[in-house]
C-alpha cells in the first residue's frame, strides 16, 4: 500500500518539478521553471504533479516535531539534568531555552519547506486551469482541490508560525521580478487568502476516505479551516460547522483498539484524519538529511541523548497518576477486576509514553520499558533514557519517560531503533498530523465559549472513555452507563472545565503532536508566559523504582520513579522551565517576541522588499 501511493516519486522528477532543484523559497528559482506547468497536458501527468505535493509533507522540518516539542511546555531536548551545554544541545536547545532567531537552521527549513510546497501546489492549479476544458470533470475537481488544500495549508502553517502572521502570499508561479522579490501581507490578507483555498477543499474533496489511503479529503481541509476559526477566535460557528462535518462523518470514529495507536499497524486507522506517509523500500537510496527521504528521524530523536524530545517531569507525573475508572476491566491485567491486577499506569500513559511503572507494555522485544532500557547482552548499547546519566557531582539524571509515538516500540523482533533494518535515523513510521480527538477537543473547546458546556463534556468524556479513564462530571452530565464520574471539582463550570482541557485532557492526548500545536494553543490562550512561571516553581523528584521482572525475582532501577513530593530516598529534579521562564520573559521586550519564529535571515537577506 505504501509503495502505491508513491507509485509516481520516480516521475515527479520531470515538468520542472526536479525534487532537489525545485526551491520556492525564492532565493535560488530558476526563471526556467516558472512554465514548467505547460508541460502537463492531462489529469495523468497534472498528477505527478498532485504526488509532488504529498512528497513536501516528507519534509519533516516542515513540522518540526522536535522544536516545536521542546519549544512548549510538552518537551527537554537533552538527556541530560540539569541544562547541557548549548554546543550540545545544537538547535533543539535554542528553541528550549527560547533564544532561537533568524539565522537557526530549522527556522530556515520549515519556511523553504513551506514555500517550496506552495511553489508546486501553484504549478498544479495553473496546469488544471489550462487543461479544464478537455479534462474528465470528476477528476479534475479532486486534484483541484487536493491542489488548493496544499496551497491553502502551506499558507497557513506560515501565517500560524512566522512574523506575527505577516507573511509572503505567492498565488501563482513567479515570473517577473516583482514575483521574486514581493513583501510579507498583513496577517488579515494571508487569512483570507488561504481560507479561500481551504474551503475550495472542503467544498470540493470527497468526505469519503480515498481508496489510495493517504490522500486528503472533505475531513482534512475541515479540520484545518476550523482550526484557522478557531485559532483566530473570528468566527466560532464556523469552527463549530467544519469540526462538525468530521464528528458527523461515519468514516471516522475513536479507535478503541489500543494495538493500533501510535503502532505500524495502526497506520490509517479509524481516528487519521492527516497522516504522512514514509516507507524506507520506496527510495531507500537517499541518504538522512535528504527532506525529501520516505523515512524519517522521528524515533532517533525521541531518544538521542543530546538531541531529543522527551517529556517533562510533570508531562510523565500527569500520565502516570490519571485516576483510572476501577470500573473497567480494561484497566487490569487480563480483564480481571481484582485489586491486585491493576495495571501500573492507565491505557493512555502505555500508548505514548514510557514509564518505569508499566510492566504491562512490551517494549520492542522486552516485556516492558523498564527491562527494555536495563543493560543486557544483548542490547549493550540501548538507551531509553530511564538510566541515570553518571556526574560526579551526582546532580545529572536520565529522562523519566520517552515518548512513544514515533518509535517502532511495537516492532517486537528487535532490541530498539538501533537495530532496525536501516537504522534508527531511518524509519518507516507514518507521522499522524492530525486526529478525530483532537477535532473532538477543539469542539469542546469551542462549546465551553459558546456555553454548550454539557456538549463539551460529552466529547471530553468520550476520549476519556475510550482510555478507560475516570470521566469528568455528575453521571448524569454522561452518556455512558456502569462508569466512575469524578465530581471532586465542579466540572459544570466552564471556568474548571476549559484548565481541565488547556492543562490535561488536550496535552495529554496531544502531546508532540501536529505542527507546532501546543505552542499555537498556548499562545492563543495567553498562557505562555504564566505556563512558563507555573513550571519554573513546581518541583518534581526522582527515585528508585523496584520491580518484578518478567522472568521472576525483582531489580531495581536508579531514579527511574518521578513524583511531585520530596520523601524517602527521593531527589529533586533540577528543573526544566526556569531557563524557559526567564528567556521568554527577557524576550518580551524585543521588537518582536519569540511567540512567532522570525522571518529567516536569508530571506531578509536576499530580498529588499521585506518588511516585518
Amino acid at each position: 500500500m505504501k509503495k502505491n501511493f508513491y507509485k509516481y516519486i520516480s516521475l515527479v522528477l520531470v515538468a520542472g518539478l526536479s525534487l532537489s532543484s525545485c526551491n520556492p523559497d525564492l532565493t535560488e528559482v530558476n526563471p526556467n521553471f516558472t512554465t514548467s506547468a505547460s508541460y502537463w497536458k492531462n489529469l495523468d501527468e497534472t498528477n505527478q504533479g498532485v504526488t509532488a505535493l504529498y512528497v513536501t509533507l516528507l519534509n519533516t522540518t516542515i513540522f518540526n516535531v522536535r522544536e516545536e516539542t521542546v519549544r512548549s511546555d510538552m518537551g527537554y531536548y537533552a538527556a541530560t539534568r540539569p541544562y547541557a551545554n548549548a554546543s550540545v544541545g545544537d538547535q533543539s536547545v535554542k528553541f528550549w531555552t527560547q533564544d532561537f532567531d533568524g539565522d537557526v537552521k530549522a527556522v530556515f527549513q520549515k519556511w523553504d519547506g513551506c514555500y517550496k510546497g506552495i511553489y508546486r501546489a501553484n504549478q498544479v492549479i495553473e496546469a488544471l486551469n489550462r487543461i479544464q476544458a478537455t479534462s474528465e470533470p470528476v477528476r479534475w475537481k479532486q486534484q483541484m482541490a487536493e491542489a488548493r488544500f496544499f496551497r491553502g495549508l502551506f499558507h497557513f502553517y506560515l501565517h500560524n508560525s512566522y512574523n506575527n502572521g505577516n507573511v509572503i502570499i505567492v498565488d501563482h508561479t513567479p515570473v517577473t521580478k516583482d514575483d521574486f522579490f514581493a513583501s510579507v501581507s498583513p496577517s488579515a490578507k494571508v487569512i483570507e487568502f488561504f481560507r479561500k483555498d481551504l474551503q475550495y477543499a472542503v467544498d470540493n474533496l470527497l468526505p469519503g476516505i480515498n481508496a489510495e489511503k493517504g490522500h486528503v479529503n472533505q475531513a482534512t481541509a475541515a479540520t484545518i479551516l476550523g482550526t484557522s476559526y478557531l485559532n483566530e477566535g473570528d468566527d466560532l460557528n464556523l469552527a463549530k460547522f467544519n469540526f462538525n462535518l468530521v464528528i458527523g462523518n461515519s468514516n471516522y470514529s475513536l479507535e478503541r483498539d489500543m494495538s493500533k495507536m501510535f503502532t505500524t499497524a495502526g497506520e490509517f486507522n479509524k481516528e487519521s484524519i492527516f497522516e504522512v506517509i514514509y516507507d524506507v523500500a520506496v527510495r531507500s537510496d537517499l541518504g538522512l538529511f535528504d527532506e525529501e527521504s520516505t523515512t524519517n528521524r522521528l524515533g532517533f530523536l525521541s531518544i538521542s541523548t543530546n538531541n531529543m524530545f522527551s517529556p517533562p517531569a510533570w508531562v510523565a507525573y500527569a500520565y502516570k497518576t490519571e485516576k483510572m475508572d476501577l470500573l473497567d476491566s480494561r484497566n487490569y491485567k487480563g480483564g480481571v477486576i481484582q485489586p491486585a491486577n491493576l495495571r501500573g499506569v492507565p491505557l493512555r500513559a502505555s500508548a505514548m509514553v514510557i514509564l518505569a511503572e508499566d510492566l504491562e507494555t512490551p517494549v520492542y522485544k522486552f516485556a516492558n520499558g523498564i527491562e527494555a532500557a536495563a543493560p543486557n547482552s544483548a542490547s549493550p548499547s540501548l538507551n531509553l533514557g530511564l538510566n541515570p546519566i553518571a556526574s560526579t557531582a551526582g546532580s545529572f539524571f536520565g529522562n523519566v519517560s520517552l515518548y512513544k509515538k514515533y518509535l517502532n516500540t511495537d516492532q517486537t523482533g528487535y532490541s530498539g531503533e538501533n537495530s532496525l533494518p536501516y537504522g534508527s535515523q531511518k524509519s518507516s513510521k507514518n507521522v499522524v498530523v492530525n486526529r478525530l480527538s483532537e477535532v473532538y477537543l477543539m469542539q469542546a473547546e469551542v462549546l465551553i465559549k459558546t456555553g454548550d458546556v454539557p456538549g463539551a463534556l460529552k466529547l471530553i468524556n468520550k476520549i476519556r472513555e475510550r482510555w478507560g479513564l475516570v470521566l469528568l462530571g455528575p453521571a448524569g452530565m454522561g452518556e455512558f452507563a456502569g462508569k466512575t464520574y469524578d465530581i471532586s471539582k465542579d466540572f459544570t463550570n466552564p471556568t474548571v472545565l476549559m484548565n481541565q482541557l488547556m492543562f490535561v485532557d488536550k496535552p495529554l492526548e496531544l502531546s508532540a503532536e501536529g505542527c507546532s500545536s501546543r505552542f499555537s494553543d498556548l499562545r492563543r490562550w495567553g498562557k505562555l508566559r504564566s505556563r512558563f512561571e507555573e513550571l519554573a516553581a513546581t518541583k518534581y523528584y526522582v527515585k528508585t523504582f523496584t520491580y518484578t521482572k518478567s522472568t521472576g525475582g525483582t531489580a531495581t532501577k536508579t531514579n527511574a520513579s518521578v513524583l511531585n513530593a520530596p520523601g524517602t530516598g527521593t531527589t529533586e529534579i533540577p528543573n526544566e522551565f526556569t531557563i524557559p521562564r526567564d528567556r521568554y520573559i527577557i524576550s518580551l521586550g524585543k521588537p518582536v517576541t519569540n511567540d512567532y519564529l522570525p522571518i529567516p535571515n536569508s530571506e531578509l537577506n536576499r530580498n529588499p522588499n521585506i518588511l516585518k
